[in-house]
Formats: structure tokens, sequence, C-alpha cells
């Protein structure tokens, strides 16, 4: 695939599982990462050793940033993505990944409810300066997260995942798109402190869920309004809004998310068979 000629409909998927994980690594690790995603079929099986190139022009063209700065980020990012892992709860792999375990381990012993599995996110990551490009192969485990997806995942818009750079931007955009995959086109409920537990706006404190931003007012002010702006001033979500629509007590607990989405960044990409599901 020539990077250079990706559109405002060119997407990537991956399931749901890891998104928090994408959205939490450094930017460069994560523009070099979704571009190589943007080059897969994610419903069909990678080939064997098969390997995706990202060259500076085309990172330049696809973040909107100048050229001498693609060259400085692909190598940052290259480091970086080499050592990323993700981090998902034993009890939440998906059984092509329990299936690599062996039969004998996992009878041994009962999985602790906070056993997590950490897996490396690429096989290998080379830079060459030079000539100004990266190539990285995806690691195994990782693949049955990014390709043959049927259900349980997030679509995004490459150009707009990768032209967000905020981190808590992204996080939220991610998660909002996390909706529109699941059909909620136009707006959303949800209730703040699930919000809080998937976005991880939260810490631990003595084996204790602590969240962040305990007024409404704060979270409001210091994370919703300056990120929505972010989304609506950078991304294919537009007029988005967010509205309190339950009280307990007078305090906020739930809120509706109302957006619209470009017209421009609907319908499939060139790359993905007729059929599968454009959002």
């Amino acid at each position: 695939m020539n990077l250079l000629k990706v559109t405002p409909k060119t997407k990537i998927r991956h399931r749901n599982e890891i998104n928090n994980t994408f959205s939490a690594l450094p930017l460069s690790a994560r523009r070099i990462l979704f571009m190589a995603m943007a080059q897969i079929d994610s419903r069909q099986e990678l080939s064997k050793g098969e390997v995706f190139r990202i060259t500076a022009k085309e990172y330049a063209f696809i973040a909107d940033i100048d050229t001498s700065v693609a060259y400085k980020q692909l190598k940052e990012g290259a480091e970086e993505l080499q050592v990323s892992v993700i981090r998902i709860p034993k009890n939440k792999l998906i059984t092509s990944v329990q299936d690599n375990e062996s039969e004998t381990v996992s009878k041994k012993r009962k999985i602790p409810s906070d056993a997590v599995r950490v897996m490396n996110l690429t096989s290998f990551c080379d830079y060459v300066e030079s000539e100004g490009y990266v190539e990285i192969g995806f690691s195994n485990v990782i693949e049955p997260y990014i390709t043959m997806l049927k259900d349980s995942y997030t679509t995004q818009v490459l150009l707009s995942s990768v032209r967000l750079t905020d981190q808590n931007a992204n996080i939220l955009y991610q998660y909002i798109r996390k909706q529109i995959s699941n059909g909620k086109n136009k707006s959303f409920d949800v209730y703040i402190l699930d919000l809080k537990d998937e976005l991880e706006l939260y810490k631990i404190e003595d084996g204790e869920k602590v969240y962040l931003y305990q007024n409404y007012k704060d979270f409001n002010k210091a994370f919703l309004n300056k990120n929505i702006e972010k989304i609506n001033q950078f991304t294919e979500i537009k007029k988005l809004s967010v509205t309190i629509i339950e009280r307990v007590a007078r305090k906020a607990t739930k809120l509706r998310f109302s957006y619209q989405v470009d017209k421009e960044s609907e319908g499939q990409d060139y790359r993905i068979p007729k059929g599968f599901r454009g959002a």
C-alpha cells in the first residue's frame, strides 16, 4: 500500500481489549504502529514473515509535519515501539492467545483474578537512517488483535488518530470511535464512573481504586472540555458535546455525548473487501 494515497476514509481496526495500550503509546511509536496497521486487511491473516515499511515522506504526509521532524520521529518511534508491550488480564485473553499456553501449565493452578499477560507488539523494528524508512514485523501474539476481526473491535480514521497529538484527547477519541463501531453513530450515554474506568482515569492506593477528578466541574474543565475541543478541531468527529443527563443527590452521575461524523470519512476504504462493516 502506498501511504501517500491514504484518504479520510482510510481506517485502522483492532480489538477493544488493546485500546488503552494503543492510546498510552508514545506519539511517535503510535504513529508508526497505526501507519503499519493501515496496510493490513484486518479481515485476513498476515502472511508469514510479512514486513511493513513506513518512509519519512509518508510519515510526514500522514502526520502533517515537516520531513526533517519525520526522520527524527521515525528513529525515536522505532526504538519506542520495539520495547512497547500490551497488557491484558489473563481472564480476558482471546482463545487463540490462550491456546499458545501449554495445557499442562494452564491445568496446574487456577489463574488469579489479577493475573496479567504482558506481550510484545513487534517482533522487530528496523530503522534505516540513510534511506529514511522504518520496517516492522508484528509479533505472533499481537496478530489476533489486529487481524481476522469479526466483532468487538474499534475502527479509527488513520489521519485523525495520528494527527491528534495529545494523549488524553486520543484516549477520548478512541473511546468515542469504539461507540461508533458499535453502531452509536450520533450519541451515547455513559455513567461517569464507567467512563473513567474505560479511560483509566484512576489510580490504585492501598489496593483501592481512587478516581481522578472527584468533582464533575473539575473533570469537565480539566479533561472533557479541552479534549472535546481538540477532537472537534482535528478529527472527523464534529459538533461533539457532552451534557449531564442524570444526577444523584445533585451530583452528576451520567453523561450524554452527542456528535456528527464527517461524511467524507464514512464508508469503506479501498483495502477492505465488500461487506466488511465500514464503521
